[in-house]
């Protein structure tokens, strides 16, 4: 990736130092040695303000970055979909089977226990998805490839962020439902 030694390249030639960049582009020194570093992209807004500050272009800034950020997108959506996959069914199954055995030893503490194993289920699925939100790269290109910033905030202000967790909540309360019927049936069939 190019865009974090041109940031840094920008910054050292105007003798402006990681603090004083990160303030202006309101952001952490952190977060500025992190972009500097290649290890996160700074978002579209904070890319217009470097670009206004360096006197130069969002284009220039990311020149050559576009074919890697698209593949990268790519890439972090199947890998961030697999691995929310894999933790999401995993404390699902392990909800189920507490459930199964405080139901078959009769144990109302168990049973909370499995119930609070669902709800952690539920709310680690709502929290990946709106913490590894793809927003920063699939804007960045939106934007490369002739969309305006306003256009990018109109698009991402018009998503029904609490239509998608509210359908998590209640697609997780059904699968709740049938996991408790089959428990129950499990519960039954073992007595």
């Amino acid at each position: 990736m190019e865009i974090g030694k041109t940031i840094r390249n920008l910054r050292t030639e105007s003798g402006m130092s990681q603090e004083e960049l990160a303030e202006k582009v309101f952001v952490s020194r952190q977060t500025i040695s992190n972009w500097e570093n290649d290890k996160f992209y700074p978002d579209v807004q904070s890319l217009a303000i470097i670009a206004d500050i360096f006197g130069t272009s969002i284009d220039d800034l990311v020149k050559g970055d576009l074919p890697m950020m698209e593949m990268k997108t790519a890439e972090q959506s199947s890998r961030l979909l697999k691995r929310d996959a894999v933790i999401y069914t995993a404390l699902l199954a392990v909800a189920l089977v507490v459930v199964v055995v405080a139901f078959s030893l009769d144990n109302w503490l168990a049973l909370a226990a499995g119930a609070l194993t669902y709800a952690v289920a539920m709310y680690a699925i709502v929290a990946l998805k709106i913490r590894y939100e793809l927003r920063t790269y699939s804007e960045i290109v939106a934007f490369c490839n002739g969309a305006s910033l306003d256009e990018i905030k109109e698009k991402r202000e018009s998503e029904p962020r609490s239509a998608g967790i509210m359908r998590t909540v209640t697609v997780g309360g059904c699968a709740g439902v049938v996991i408790g019927v089959v428990a129950s049936l499990l519960v039954q069939l073992l007595s």
